[in-house]
């Protein structure tokens, strides 16, 4: 878990802030995001009127799948995000804060705990590549028989684009049929 106590934070005029070391071995999601490393960065945390202010920036190396050859592929993620946390509890009364706001607002803990394991998951989520590569000049498979073309040749024949077989070739009949001649 990625959190830090902020109840001294929160006793603290605004404007005041504190400066720490990241770095978390074995977070909740390593295993559903293959992380193959610790999350290592800086976390500033600010108190601001309603709440703690925390700026993260932080590194990560995580394996996906190869978008063109199925291969595993390295992504070494550098990240920074700023997000506002409001406190659930008044840390002057212990009363609950009466401070309507919206209800997927990150929120810090009844126990004073401001904890960046959601964010930070979801973070690492939008900084993936859509199509990660094993490497730049992944030729990927042969569409035809499969085989991995990072390995040499397959065989196949390919003389055109587009497969004179198999269930788009109607589809390329018809976008044949509807260019002008000549072209």
């Amino acid at each position: 878990m990625i959190a830090v106590n902020v109840s001294q934070l929160l006793r603290s005029p605004v404007g005041t802030s504190r400066s720490y070391e990241l770095r978390d071995d074995a977070p909740e999601f390593a295993e559903e995001l293959n992380l193959l490393g610790p999350v290592e960065g800086a976390l500033k945390l600010t108190r601001t009127n309603h709440g703690i202010l925390a700026d993260l920036t932080y590194t990560v190396e995580l394996e996906q799948e190869c978008g063109r050859c199925l291969d595993p592929a390295r992504t070494h993620i550098e990240s920074q995000f700023t997000e506002e946390f409001l406190p659930t509890i008044n840390i002057m009364t212990g009363l609950p804060e009466t401070v309507d706001a919206d209800p997927d607002e990150p929120r810090v803990s009844a126990n004073h705990e401001l904890d960046l394991t959601e964010s930070v998951r979801q973070d690492i989520l939008l900084q993936q590549p859509l199509q990660p590569l094993c490497r730049p000049d992944c030729p990927g498979l042969c569409v035809n028989c499969g085989r991995e073309l990072g390995r040499g040749p397959c065989g196949c024949d390919i003389t055109d684009d587009v497969p004179t077989t198999g269930q788009l070739s109607r589809l390329g009949e018809l976008l044949k049929a509807q260019l002008p001649p000549g072209s």
